[in-house]
């Protein structure tokens, strides 16, 4: 009879010991996840944060073009508070002016996955941030390119069932120097 309870016990413990994560497999589902704890969303995730990322860099580039960052700050006053240029905090107006200085913008075109996918860090249920590698391309009036690659953080905050940009946090070089230095090691 201990000999039967024995064997029950070792194939329960068995048994349990398969219903465990294997370690292995969790790190290479967890290989996607960027060193500050970003990860690409669950598809079903990924409009639901896309879509207010697209709508605000549509605000951003109509700024630029225009000449006129209350078209930005209209719709997210948050962004003129706490601005900060060598931090790259909430820097729109920066772009804005420079990039209207001896060049005369009439188009743009964005692309927020031009680099690489999204990636979300959540911090709680009603605020996130999301890692958003890009591109910006503004046509001025002689049909030349300006703009490229950007690498930024977008904060974001539930409200109503409904995300906005709160904080933005644009990488500066070396900045984005060091980003790109961890991510290839």
């Amino acid at each position: 009879m201990k000999t039967f309870h024995l064997w029950s016990l070792i194939v329960i413990l068995f048994s349990l010991l398969g219903c465990q994560q294997n370690s292995a497999l969790s790190d290479d589902l967890n290989s996607k996840k960027d060193l500050e704890g970003f990860v690409e969303p669950e598809p079903s995730d990924w409009v639901k944060y896309t879509n207010p990322i697209k709508e605000y860099m549509y605000h951003r580039t109509q700024a630029v073009i225009n000449n006129d960052i209350n078209i930005l700050w209209e719709r997210y006053p948050e962004l003129k508070e706490n601005i900060d240029s060598k931090k790259g905090i909430n820097v729109e107006k920066n772009e804005v002016e420079s990039l209207n200085q001896g060049f005369n913008l009439v188009d743009a075109n964005y692309n927020i996955e031009s680099y690489e996918r999204i990636k979300v860090n959540a911090i709680n249920d009603n605020e996130v941030i999301v890692l958003v590698h890009g591109s910006i391309v503004y046509l001025t009036d002689d049909y030349e390119e300006s703009g490229g690659e950007y690498l930024m953080k977008v904060f974001l905050k539930q409200n109503d069932n409904q995300w906005t940009v709160v904080k933005t946090d644009d990488y500066r070089l070396h900045e984005y120097k060091e980003w790109l230095q961890e991510k290839n090691k």
